[in-house]
């Protein structure tokens, strides 16, 4: 035990006479030495450095400002820097340190305690100046470049962080936890190049891995590297033939490469069949067809899988409807017409064609195409209630309510239950002001689902606009904002309703909530000049009113109503 103490106290002094420059001592002018203090300056160092040892924090702090009264060396002030570090009091380092290299600065040790001090107080730009500082003393210091790197990154400053992992890349070679930090940079900045060019470089390092295997595919896929996907996908799927991901995203590249056979050998495989039949191969491109939302390519695998089955059975025509509509998709009206109208001559006695190309042509805004459809298939299944619904649609967007009130309410006749349908023939009542219809239609769907929302909201506002049983529209428009509470059609009809209600407070929140989620809408910034019109704020009601007459131009009442308040 003795001789590890002295042992001990051996290196403590060591230190202090490596930090302090104990050999330094005048000359007098006979050449004899003369001693200074620096012997007291020894023993509290030593006294300090013990107290370091034994935790005492604090006690050491005390030790070593009173060795600076007898001695200022660098290796005190370095000491003294460290001990506040280690209480958390950041400044108090710093200062110290900073004294230390004033008399010591290029000492790398004391730049990257200056360094610490401001990472601790998260001043990572002059941090990251500190480092640079000590890349100039040393420029192949691994870990001072791995830690500018770092800090380069807090600062977000991603290209020069990279910058610096190439230099230790050059330097060490291929390290995995840079080339991680490389590959994490370049997919945030979305350079999917050159984080497959680091994966590559990953598995150098570990060529049997899976899971970088895997993630190099999927860039090779984004950045339309078909072929070398192709090679690692189907690498992994040789070592790990169970593995359902990987032969999902080899079907993908099989079909973008236009090789069907092959993509649907290996669905077949996954299902567990021997080969697919027509309806399953049309449920694969159906599949695709569904992902396009997500998936930018899909479109034109499920294309590729429609003309393939088009080509196979030309007497189908699901295929023909399929390519009409992802031609559309792709703005080749001609064709999308074509394909749609081959869709419906090869159905021939398939109602589910005419309902299908029906309302595919209402929803992609062509009413005239859809008529003309839909009543190819009324003079054939006169009793389909949908396409009766679908017709309706279509007049109500040519303003033929009464042509598409009759077809509502033959729907409703052949099928009662449908929300939607009640919904739209009551939206048709109550825009011709066919008031006690109108309600008739909204009880009856709210006896079939007296939660749906949609329905909840639109009577609500029915009543509203006719100031009539507010109570009532209050409660349902409650409802509707509990289900969907960022809807902006319904905050404002609750708000609409506390406005004819006189609780225009409320009336303001809903309605400028209703904006924050959709500020383009005419009717609802017309509200809010309502509401501020209503609480006497001229100002802000003229605001709100010239604003939703910038976005309905042609709205003669509200133009009346601007002039009328700018003049009062």
């Amino acid at each position: 035990m003795k001789i590890a103490r002295i042992f001990l106290q051996s290196l403590i002094f060591s230190a202090y006479i490596t930090a302090i420059s104990v050999s330094a001592y005048s000359q007098e002018n006979n050449g004899r030495p003369v001693y200074t203090d620096k012997d007291k300056a020894i023993d509290l160092f030593i006294e300090g450095k013990t107290l370091e040892l034994k935790h005492d924090y604090v006690g050491a702090v005390q030790c070593y400002q009173a060795a600076l009264k007898f001695d200022r060396s660098h290796g005190i002030y370095h000491a003294l820097s460290d001990v506040y570090f280690r209480l958390a009091k950041y400044d108090e380092a710093r200062i110290e340190i900073q004294n230390a290299l004033k008399l010591d600065p290029d000492n790398i040790d004391y730049l990257e305690n200056l360094a610490n001090s401001y990472i601790a107080v998260k001043d990572f730009n002059k941090a990251a100046a500190t480092y640079e500082k000590i890349l100039k003393i040393d420029k192949d210091y691994t870990y001072g470049l791995y830690s500018l790197a770092r800090l380069y990154e807090e600062l977000r400053m991603p290209a020069q962080a990279l910058e610096v992992y190439e230099r230790i890349t050059d330097k060490i070679g291929f390290d995995f936890d840079v080339l991680n930090k490389m590959y994490d940079i370049y997919v945030s900045n979305k350079n999917y190049v050159k984080a497959a060019e680091v994966l590559e470089n990953v598995l150098k390092i570990d060529p049997y891995n899976m899971v970088f295997k895997r993630l190099l595919g999927s860039l090779y896929m984004q950045t339309g590297k078909y072929d070398d996907a192709r090679r690692v996908y189907e690498n992994v799927f040789m070592l790990n033939p169970a593995d359902k991901a990987v032969q999902t995203e080899l079907v993908r590249l099989y079909f973008i490469q236009n090789e069907s056979d092959k993509a649907f050998d290996n669905f077949s495989q996954m299902l567990g069949k021997d080969s697919l039949g027509y309806q399953e191969k049309l449920e694969v491109g159906q599949l695709y067809l569904n992902m396009v939302s997500q998936d930018s390519s899909a479109a034109g695998i499920a294309k590729g899988i429609f003309e393939k089955l088009n080509e196979q059975y030309p007497s189908e025509w699901l295929p023909y409807y399929y390519i009409g509509t992802i031609s559309f998709m792709e703005n080749d009206k001609p064709k999308s017409e074509e394909m749609l109208r081959t869709a419906v001559e090869k159905a021939d006695t398939s109602r589910e064609a005419y309902v299908t190309v029906g309302l595919t042509h209402y929803q992609n805004g062509d009413a005239d195409a859809a008529l003309k459809v839909i009543n190819l298939g009324l003079a054939r299944f006169p009793e389909d209630y949908r396409l009766h619904y679908i017709k309706g649609l279509s007049l109500q967007s040519q303003d033929d309510l009464t042509g598409a009130t009759i077809h509502y309410e033959k729907a409703v006749d052949l099928y009662p239950d449908d929300v939607n349908i009640l919904s739209a023939l009551a939206l048709a009542y109550d825009t011709q002001g066919l008031f006690s219809k109108s309600e008739e239609a909204y009880e009856r769907a709210l006896k079939i689902d007296r939660m749906n929302a949609l329905i909840l909201n639109n009577y609500a506002y029915n009543l509203s606009e006719r100031d009539k049983n507010l109570d009532k529209a209050l409660s349902m428009a409650k409802i509707a904002i509990e289900k969907e509470p960022e809807n902006a059609s319904y905050l404002d009809t609750i708000g609409w309703i506390y406005f004819k209600m006189r609780n225009y407070k409320s009336a303001k929140e809903f309605i400028a909530k209703s904006l924050q989620v959709n500020p383009n809408s005419s009717v609802v910034l017309e509200h809010l000049g309502d509401i501020y019109g209503a609480m006497k704020d001229n100002l802000n009601a003229l605001k709100y009113w010239k604003l939703a007459l910038e976005k309905n131009p042609g709205n003669m009442q509200l133009k009346q109503k601007i002039e009328f308040n700018s003049i009062s």
